[in-house]
């Protein structure tokens, strides 16, 4: 499912993502990110010492997944919650800005390392529940990316 990884035919993808100082006046409850949820099958997120990564809970309420050193947060995505039906779930997740004046003045990094099957991998429900409909793993984060920039 995952040996076609650094070739056209997979669209796993390590990103630099960088979030800018916040400008001194902000509207209210502006995010770094909106909420959200990974699309692929896992995602390995390195981040450096500047906070801001929310995780929604069970309960509804999202909590603070503040970074530590030597540490790699492991996001699990849409993919891999359909493969699992449901057994392992796609967590929602944002980026709030800093809640101190000094750490809006720097600027936020980290390297996430989307994972995403084969393009031509056929995802379904692996304890044959049927919970969700096959679909095609490279039409379906390509789907979602699309989507995302039309917004």
């Amino acid at each position: 499912m995952h040996s076609l990884i650094g070739t056209r035919a997979n669209i796993t993808s390590l990103t630099a993502l960088h979030y800018p100082p916040v400008p001194e006046h902000v509207s209210e409850g502006q995010l770094r990110c909106g909420e959200h949820t990974d699309f692929g099958t896992i995602t390995l997120l390195f981040q450096d010492e500047v906070p801001g990564l929310e995780v929604l809970n069970r309960h509804g309420r999202y909590i603070p997944a503040p970074p530590l050193p030597n540490t790699v947060v492991v996001n699990i995505g849409d993919l891999m919650q359909r493969w699992t039906a449901d057994g392992i779930v796609s967590n929602k997740h944002r980026v709030v800005l800093p809640d101190t004046e000094a750490l809006r003045k720097v600027s936020r990094r980290s390297l996430a390392f989307f994972v995403n099957p084969n393009d031509d991998a056929v995802i379904t429900c692996l304890d044959d529940s049927g919970k969700y409909e096959p679909v095609n793993a490279g039409e379906y984060v390509k789907g979602k990316i699309a989507a995302l920039t039309k917004e």
